[in-house]
């Protein structure tokens, strides 16, 4: 192909041939294993961040019924698939705090940290301070510790006005005034429930033990038959954190600036 007719087909495609198209979200409803490869890439497109919002704002649509009545996202196999995926990106992530709170608004990592949770079999209804950690199995131990750091972080840095209403760079498309106030009912909460989460933080620090978090593969493993055997709660499964590494988590960076009792 001549240059000229390139040009002549790239005004019609948006890019040059040879410039890979950007993939979409439903092509990793299609592909199980495309997740990992696009991850794999030097800089993949869309990245990893772009993916969790594009993935939890298909699943969390509203549905429309018959009766052209607006009902809450159906609780359907596309719609958990859809988390499954935003949770294995956040695990290919390692669950970096400090590149999620970056890259995402409150609201969507409170969305993907409480679908952790749900998925990890923390007991619903259970206030996290009323948990023996100690008991739990590892992946789910953690998704506690994680979530809990988390609030601690988020509202230290709401403190902050310069970064309180700071959007990030990849926000679901929804309108600024429902984000604000779904921001600051989010930080309500997670202030109600601060001295709860400095108190988990405490008791787990005082363990003294390795934790364990989920990974690219034991995500995979639960929606598989090894889920059914206990293979996602075995005291191996998952990456391994240990307690040196966790107590080093827990007191750097913003939490480290909780007041009393604080977490260090």
């Amino acid at each position: 192909m001549s240059a000229e007719a390139a040009d002549r087909v790239a005004a019609v495609t948006g890019s040059r041939p040879g410039t890979p198209l950007q993939v979409s979200w439903f092509e990793f409803l299609l592909d199980g294993g495309l997740l990992e490869t696009h991850l794999q890439k030097a800089s993949p497109d869309p990245a990893p961040v772009q993916l969790i919002v594009q993935f939890l704002e298909q699943a969390s649509k509203p549905s429309v019924n018959e009766q052209n009545q607006v009902q809450p996202p159906a609780d359907n196999r596309r719609n958990r698939t859809l988390k499954l995926l935003a949770l294995k990106v956040a695990a290919h992530m390692k669950w970096d705090l400090d590149s999620l709170e970056r890259g995402l608004t409150i609201p969507v990592v409170n969305m993907l940290l409480n679908e952790l949770l749900c998925v990890s079999k923390v007991p619903a209804g259970v206030k996290h301070v009323e948990l023996d950690l100690s008991t739990l199995p590892p992946t789910t131990a953690m998704a506690v510790i994680i979530y809990n750091r988390w609030a601690i972080r988020t509202i230290v840095l709401s403190s902050f006005p310069e970064k309180q209403n700071k959007p990030g760079p990849h926000q679901m498309n929804i309108v600024v005034q429902q984000e604000k106030e779904l921001m600051e009912n989010i930080l309500a909460v997670l202030k109600e429930q601060a001295a709860d989460s400095v108190s988990v933080l405490d008791a787990a620090l005082r363990l003294k033990k390795d934790f364990y978090v989920h990974t690219l593969r034991t995500l995979d493993l639960l929606g598989s038959d090894a889920a059914a055997n206990g293979e996602t709660e075995s005291s191996t499964a998952g990456l391994r954190i240990s307690a040196d590494e966790l107590h080093c988590q827990v007191s750097d960076g913003p939490a480290a600036a909780a007041p009393a009792g604080g977490l260090g």
